[in-house]
């Protein structure tokens, strides 16, 4: 067993695998790694504990005094040397990391290491819904359906639109670092390593179509057949065409698909957060539901490691 750097896109097939295996024990379902991962948005450093040509047995990455973690419980040794490796690199910093429900190996490793549960931390959740058939209300003139092969540039112009950080709902003043230039990431390069990405289908990219035929939303829902499950990842609606319930029909649409695809769940990696209240709103309004996945485990060195100085 080994730690090794992070190599695309090898590395991102063989994280996604594990993550299929242990879902729902860990911080990501498949679809949702390789969205991070295709737009980089995974965190950096990252390691992969390689075991030797069997795929990996587990990575971990560190931004801002959070790790992620996950490592397979069937190869004990991976956990240890990524927690290992995440305090070394962390030096004297706070850590923090999920720790989600039935992973009982990670669960181990961090106690081992010192870390304890934040007790003034919230609970890690997440939102599921039931796959079912059901028809999407939308406004008059508007429809959902999967966007097509020529219109991408449409499709990532969306996306900017949807995302462009000034124009998001904050409930009240901008966040620092967010001025009123600031722009989406999302670029036609970008949205074509997505579309490379395993599990990415372009029959399940679903575009909301106006009256006047532009696009006024988007999503992505990575249906993965092993688990039954899909993820939606990411969801956005053009401002000027927000408080339609848009946002509501993309999600019973995608419902709708993975239920006749034989799935029996879908996925949104996101929770009630007071700092940005709209997108769980708007999830629990269409029917999803909160679930609690984990907590939060932490980590002070000057008590807890006794390497760290």
């Amino acid at each position: 067993m080994r730690l090794r750097t992070w190599i695309e896109p090898a590395d991102t097939k063989a994280a996604q695998l594990l993550a299929r295996r242990m879902w729902p024990r860990g911080p990501l379902h498949p679809g949702g790694l390789g969205w991070e991962s295709a737009t980089d948005q995974l965190p950096d450093p990252r390691t992969v504990a390689d075991d030797g040509g069997n795929g990996i047995a587990g990575w971990a990455g560190l931004a801002d005094g959070e790790l992620v973690l996950q490592a397979d419980p069937d190869v004990p040794e991976a956990a240890r040397l990524l927690i290992q490796w995440a305090t070394d690199t962390a030096g004297a910093m706070d850590l923090r990391v999920a720790v989600y429900d039935g992973d009982n190996a990670v669960r181990e490793a961090v106690t081992q290491a010192g870390f304890t549960p934040d007790p003034g931390a919230s609970a890690v959740t997440g939102m599921f819904m039931a796959a079912r058939a059901v028809r999407p209300a939308l406004p008059g003139g508007y429809r959902v359906r999967s966007v097509t092969k020529d219109e991408l540039d449409a499709r990532v112009a969306v996306h900017r639109a949807a995302w462009r950080p000034a124009d998001l709902p904050w409930p009240g003043e901008m966040p620092p670092g967010v001025t009123a230039n600031s722009e989406s990431r999302m670029t036609a390069a970008l949205h074509a390593r997505v579309r490379a990405t395993w599990l990415y289908d372009p029959d399940l990219d679903l575009v909301v179509e106006a009256p006047d035929g532009t696009l006024a939303g988007s999503c992505i829902v990575w249906w993965d057949p092993a688990l039954k499950c899909a993820e939606i990842e990411p969801l956005g609606v053009v401002p000027r065409h927000r408080r339609k319930g848009l946002a509501g029909a993309m999600c019973l649409e995608a419902v709708s698909r993975v239920a006749a695809l034989g799935g029996t769940q879908v996925f949104i990696n996101v929770g009630p957060r007071p700092e940005y209240p709209a997108p769980a709103a708007a999830y629990l309004a269409a029917g999803f539901e909160v679930v609690t996945r984990g907590r939060i485990y932490h980590r002070i060195p000057s008590e807890a490691w006794p390497g760290a100085g």
